[in-house]
C-alpha cells in the first residue's frame, strides 16, 4: 500500500537501487537488549497514558476528549500514583457510539521543571475508544492524539521546533506504563536535568517506577535525541514558553516509536497558511529521502539521528518517500505573524497507514477544517456523517495519483465520522481561532463499521438515559438488556469474517427470555416497547450482515426454539421481475427482485425474513393487556393473532421499495365470521411501541391464513377482534355529541335572550316570546347541533367511539368538533353575563331608594351567581385539568356541573313568582282565569319601566 497508485517521476527511479538494498539495520538492537522491529500504529484502544507540561505557573486547563465507537463504553480517567489534597483522582464516565466526552483534569497535574514525578494520567475503557489530549495554556491551547499502550514502542527520536528567539525552550517527556522500566537518553544538542547540563554525546540512565514521567528541558534544539527503553514507553515533545513572554508558541505532540514509522508521506497545505511552515524528517539509520514540492523534485541522504528541516510553501502539497522508514512531523507557524500564538506540532500519517474510516472532533470556538488526501478516482465515494461530501474542491498532488481537499466543519464541540467503502485515505483535523490553532491526525476506526449500527434518534435517547443512570451509580435491567443486545450485534458486525445465522439466532433468541420482557406489568411500558423495538432492529441488521459476508451462499436459513431466519443474496445485475419467496416456520414473504429502488450499482444486496416463535405472546402479556399499544384507537379492542415477523433488505445502505411486499401469516386462532383481521406493522413513536395499519392492507383471509400487502418493510403481525360492538359504540358517541351540543346551543339562546331583554329595558310579551321561540329558537337550538354532527361524521366517520369510551376520538383533533363550539358558547355567554350585570348596576342605582330597598340584595346576588351555572360558564373549569391540579379540577368540574339542573329548577321554578302561584293554585285545586297579557322572562334580569321593578325570574303584574 505504501507505493500503490503512485506515478513516480523518472528522476526517482535513478535512485531506485537504494530501495532494494537491505538497510544497515532492519532491526536495530538497543543497548538494553530489545528490538525496535515493526509495530502497528493504532489510534483506537482501551488503555492510554499521557502527561502534561506545565507552563511556568500560568493558568492551565488540562482535559482529555474521549470518543466512543460502541454503546455503553465504560471509561475511567485516573492519576494512579499521585494524591491530590489527600485523595486519588479518578473520574468514571460512560461514552456511547459516536459520542465525545470531555473529562477535566486538576490543574496540579502539570509537570514543572526537569525531574521524575508520578503525574501520569491513565485512561482505561472496556471497549475501544480514541483519546485526544488538550492542554489549554494561556492564549495558547494545544492538542495531540494519544496512541494506546498497544502501539507504544522501545525506541524514539525527539523532534522539537527550532528556537529562534529567547522566549521559549524545547522539552520532552518519557512516560512509563504499569511496570518499572529502564530508559536511556542519548543526548543531541544541549539539555539540563536537575542541576546538570548535558550536551551532544551524553547518555542519561533512568530507572523509573510504574506510571512515572521523566521530563527533560533543553537549552537549545534537542532534535535527534534518541530514547531507548527496556519496556514500551510514551514520548511527548513540545516547546514551552518563558514566564515573561506573552507571544510564545506552546506546542506538544506524542511521537510515534521507530517501529511505527513509514516510508511514504503526503502533506497537504493548511487553509490559512501565508508563511512557510516546516516539515521535520528524522532518520534512524542511513536513509535516502526523495521529496517533491509542487513540480520541484529533490533528494537527500540522512544518517541515523539526523533531522532534516524542509520548508513548506503556502498552497503547495509535499510528497515524501524514502527507502526505509522515516519519521515526519509537521510544524505550523499558523498566521502570517510568526510571533502570534498559532503554532502547533503534528504527526503526519504515512500512506501505508491510511484508513477507510475516521473520527474527528471539532474544537469549540475554532474554525474547524477536515484536510483529506485520497486517490483521484475515489473522491466521490467519501461520505461525512453518512452524507456525500458536496462542493469540495480537490487539487492534485504532483508526482502521485492522489489529490487533496479541504472541507469546512462547524464551530461547536462535535464528533464527525468520515468513511470510504473500499479506498483508504488520509484525514487531518485542523482549526484556527483569533489567537489559536491546532492540528491532529484523524482517529482511524479500524474494525469498526458504520453499516451495522442502530444509529437512530430513539436509540440515542435510550443510550443517553442509560448513561445518566450509570453516572448516578444506579443499575437498570433495561440498560443491561440494551448492552447485551449491542454486544451481540457488535460481535457479528465488528469481526471481519463470515458468520452463520446460528450466531444470530441463538444469542439474540436467548434475550427473549430476558426479565425486561418476561416481567409483565412490573416493568415500564416504555422500557418493554423500547427493548422490543431495539431487538427487532438488531436481529434484522445482524441477519443482513451475515448474508452479505457470505457471497458464496445465495440462501441461508436456521430454525431455533426462539426464531426462524432465512436470507437471500441477490445479484443486482441479474435482477428482473422474478418473485423471491422466503420462509420462516409457517409464514412466508414474497418480494419482487425489481421492487428495490436503489442507486445503479453492481453490488449484491440481501433479503432477510425472520419469524419469532414467542414474541407475540410477550407483547400480548406485557403490553396489550393495558390497552395502550395501538396507534389507531379502532384497534384497541383487537388482540395479536399471529407470530411477529420481520422483513429487511439492504447492502449496507438505506433502501426503499418501489413495489409492495406480500406476507402470508398463519392465524393463531381460527377466524370466525363475525371477527375481523387487520394487517399491522410495528412503530416506535414518542417513546411508545404501537401497532399501526398505515401502508398495509389485507389481500385475502380465511379461517387459517391471511395475506398482507405492505409498501414498506418492518415487523408485522395480525390483529383480530369483533366489529359489532364498534358500531353500537359509534352510534352512542354520535348521539352524545348531538345532545351535548344541543344543550350548549340552548345555553347560548338563554344568554342571548337574557342580554336582549335587559338591554331593551322593557317587558317582553309572553305570547310574542313564545312565537319567537317556536319560529326561530327551536330550529336553531336543535338544527345547528345536528348540522355540526353531520359535517363531523362526513369528514371523519371513524372519529366516533374509542376503545375505552363511547365518545369522540382524540386522533386528528376530532374532539375539537365538540370543544370548539362549546368554548365559543362559554366565552359568548360569559360576555353576555358581564354586560348584563353592568347594565343592571347602572339601572338599579337610578331607582328611588324606597323601591330599591324593597328588593332582597342577597337574593339577587344568589340569582346572579346561579346564571353562571345556567349559562354553562362553569364548563370552562374543564380547560384547567392540567398539571398538578388536574385531579382537583376534575372533581370540581364534575361537582359544579352536576348542579346545573338544580340551579335551573331554583331560578326558573322555585324563585319565580308566577311559577310559585301556579304551584299554589294546583295544590289548592283552584284555577283562576289568566290575564290576557302578562310579562315573561325566561331568566330575566331585574328590569324596570318607570318605577316598576321586575325581579330576576319573576313576571310583572303591572298593567302597561
Amino acid at each position: 500500500m505504501a507505493r500503490r497508485g503512485f506515478a513516480f517521476p523518472p528522476m526517482f527511479f535513478l535512485l531506485g537501487l537504494f530501495w532494494f538494498l537491505p538497510p544497515a539495520s532492519v532491526q536495530t538492537t538497543n543497548r538494553i537488549g530489545k528490538f525496535s522491529g515493526t509495530c502497528q500504529t493504532e489510534t483506537l484502544g482501551r488503555e492510554f497514558i499521557t502527561s502534561y507540561m506545565e507552563d511556568c505557573g500560568n493558568s492551565s486547563q488540562f482535559e482529555v476528549q474521549i470518543t466512543g465507537y460502541f454503546a455503553f463504553t465504560s471509561v475511567s480517567v485516573s492519576i494512579p500514583n499521585y494524591l491530590f489534597h489527600g485523595a486519588r483522582f479518578e473520574n468514571k464516565t460512560m461514552v456511547n457510539q459516536g459520542e465525545m466526552v470531555r473529562v477535566m483534569l486538576p490543574e496540579s497535574v502539570g509537570v514543572k521543571g526537569s525531574h521524575v514525578v508520578s503525574k501520569v494520567v491513565l485512561v482505561k475503557a472496556d471497549k475501544d475508544i480514541s483519546v485526544v489530549s488538550v492542554s489549554n495554556k494561556h492564549v495558547s491551547p494545544e492538542t495531540t492524539v494519544l496512541y494506546p499502550v498497544s502501539s507504544l514502542g522501545n525506541e524514539h527520536y525527539v523532534v522539537t521546533p527550532s528556537t529562534e528567539s529567547f522566549n521559549s525552550y524545547p522539552e520532552f517527556s518519557i512516560i512509563t506504563y504499569k511496570e518499572p522500566n529502564s530508559v536511556e537518553v542519548h543526548v543531541k544538542g544541549k539539555l539540563h536535568y536537575l542541576t546538570q547540563v548535558h550536551s551532544t554525546g551524553s547518555k542519561l540512565n533512568f530507572k523509573p517506577f510504574s506510571f512515572q514521567v521523566i521530563q527533560l528541558q533543553g537549552i537549545e534544539d534537542v532534535s535527534g535525541t534518541r530514547i531507548v527503553s527496556e519496556k514500551p514507553v510514551a514520548v511527548l515533545v513540545g516547546q514551552v514558553c518563558f514566564c515573561n513572554s506573552t507571544k510564545c508558541n506552546h506546542v506538544f505532540e506524542q511521537l510515534l516509536p521507530v517501529c511505527g514509522w513509514g516510508t511514504t508521506y503526503i502533506i497537504p497545505p493548511l487553509p490559512w497558511q501565508k508563511v512557510n511552515d516546516t516539515v521535520y524528517i528524522t532518520a534512524s539509520q542511513s536513509t535516502t529521502v526523495l521529496y517533491q514540492r509542487g513540480e520541484q523534485q529533490e533528494n537527500v541522504t540522512l544518517t541515523g539521528g539526523n533531522v532534516l528541516q524542509l520548508p513548506v510553501k503556502a498552497s503547495i502539497p509535499v510528497y515524501i518517500s524514502a527507502n526505509v522508514s522515516i519519521q515526519v512531523v509537521f510544524y505550523s507557524l499558523g498566521a502570517a505573524n510568526p510571533n502570534s500564538s498559532h503554532a502547533f506540532l503534528m504527526n503526519v500519517p504515512d500512506v501505508a497507514s491510511y484508513c477507510l474510516m475516521y473520527s474527528i472532533n471539532e474544537q469549540e470556538g475554532f474554525e474547524n477544517f477536515a484536510l483529506m488526501v485520497a486517490n483521484t478516482s475515489e473522491t466521490p465515494a467519501i461520505i461525512l456523517d453518512n452524507q456525500p461530501l458536496r462542493d469540495m474542491e480537490w487539487k492534485p498532488v504532483p508526482g502521485t495519483e492522489f489529490v487533496w481537499g479541504m472541507h469546512t466543519l462547524g464551530r461547536a464541540m462535535k464528533s464527525h465520522a468520515v468513511e470510504h467503502a473500499s479506498s483508504p485515505f488520509s484525514l487531518l483535523s485542523v482549526g484556527t481561532a483569533a489567537m489559536d490553532s491546532y492540528g491532529i491526525p484523524g482517529s482511524c476506526r479500524k474494525n469498526v463499521t458504520f453499516k451495522c449500527q442502530t444509529d437512530t434518534q430513539q436509540t440515542k435517547e435510550q443510550l443517553k438515559r442509560c448513561k445518566d443512570i450509570f453516572q448516578q451509580g444506579n443499575t437498570s435491567e433495561f440498560c443491561s438488556f440494551m448492552n447485551s443486545t449491542l454486544v451481540n450485534l457488535e460481535t457479528i458486525c465488528a469481526e471481519d469474517r463470515a458468520a452463520s445465522l446460528e450466531e444470530v439466532a441463538h444469542p439474540f433468541g436467548s434475550l427473549l427470555n430476558s426479565s425486561i420482557l418476561s416481567a409483565g406489568g412490573s416493568k415500564s411500558k416504555w422500557e418493554v416497547a423500547s427493548a422490543v423495538t431495539f431487538l427487532l432492529q438488531s436481529v434484522e441488521l445482524a441477519a443482513l450482515t451475515v448474508a452479505l459476508r457470505s457471497p458464496e451462499k445465495k440462501t441461508q436459513n436456521v430454525t431455533t426454539e426462539f426464531m426462524a431466519i432465512e436470507t437471500l443474496l441477490v445479484q443486482a445485475a441479474s435482477c428482473g421481475d422474478e418473485v423471491f419467496r422466503l420462509r420462516g416456520q409457517e409464514e412466508t414473504m414474497d418480494i419482487r427482485c425489481n421492487a428495490v429502488a436503489r442507486a445503479a450499482t453492481e453490488d449484491p444486496w440481501a433479503v432477510a425474513f425472520i419469524s419469532y416463535s414467542t414474541l407475540d405472546s410477550i407483547i400480548n402479556r406485557t403490553l396489550l393487556d393495558e390497552g395502550d399499544l395501538m396507534a389507531d384507537e379502532k384497534l384497541r379492542n383487537f388482540h395479536l393473532n399471529s407470530r411477529v415477523v420481520s422483513g429487511a433488505i439492504g447492502d449496507g445502505r438505506p433502501m426503499n421499495l418501489s413495489k409492495p411486499v406480500n406476507f402470508t401469516l398463519r392465524n393463531r386462532q381460527a377466524k370466525k365470521e363475525e371477527e375481523e383481521t387487520r394487517c399491522v406493522h410495528w412503530k416506535f413513536i414518542d417513546g411508545n411501541g404501537t401497532w399501526a395499519e398505515d401502508g398495509c392492507k389485507s389481500l385475502q383471509t380465511n379461517s387459517t391464513h391471511t395475506i398482507c400487502s405492505c409498501d414498506h418493510l418492518s415487523s408485522f403481525a395480525l390483529l383480530m377482534g369483533h366489529t359489532g360492538v364498534e358500531v353500537v359504540c359509534a352510534v352512542i358517541a354520535g348521539f352524545l355529541h348531538y345532545l351535548f351540543l344541543a344543550g350548549f346551543t340552548w345555553m347560548f339562546l338563554e344568554g342571548l335572550h337574557l342580554f336582549l331583554t335587559v338591554r331593551n329595558l322593557k317587558v317582553v310579551n309572553y305570547t310574542s316570546a313564545s312565537r319567537f321561540k317556536k319560529r326561530f329558537m327551536y330550529p336553531f337550538g336543535y338544527g345547528v347541533p345536528a348540522l355540526v354532527v353531520a359535517i363531523s361524521a362526513a369528514v371523519n366517520p371513524g372519529g366516533y367511539g374509542t376503545s375505552n369510551h363511547c365518545w369522540l376520538s382524540l386522533e386528528r383533533g376530532f374532539h375539537w368538533s365538540f370543544l370548539g363550539p362549546v368554548c365559543a358558547i362559554i366565552l359568548i355567554n360569559l360576555t353576555f353575563f358581564i354586560v348584563t350585570l353592568w347594565i343592571l348596576r347602572d339601572k338599579l342605582s337610578s331607582l328611588n331608594e324606597d323601591v330599591s330597598t324593597l328588593k332582597d340584595t342577597r337574593l339577587l346576588t344568589f340569582k346572579a351567581i346561579a346564571q353562571l351555572f345556567i349559562l354553562g360558564c362553569t364548563w370552562s373549569l374543564g380547560l384547567f385539568q392540567v398539571g398538578s391540579a388536574k385531579m382537583v379540577m376534575a372533581y370540581l368540574f364534575t361537582i359544579v356541573n352536576t348542579l346545573q339542573g338544580a340551579f335551573i329548577f331554583l331560578v326558573h321554578c322555585l324563585l319565580n313568582r308566577q311559577v310559585r302561584e301556579e304551584y299554589r293554585r294546583w295544590i289548592k285545586g283552584t284555577r283562576k282565569p289568566r290575564p290576557t297579557t302578562q310579562t315573561f322572562s325566561p331568566s330575566v334580569s331585574t328590569v324596570a319601566t318607570n318605577t316598576k321593578v321586575v325581579s330576576w325570574g319573576e313576571p310583572s303584574t303591572a298593567s302597561p
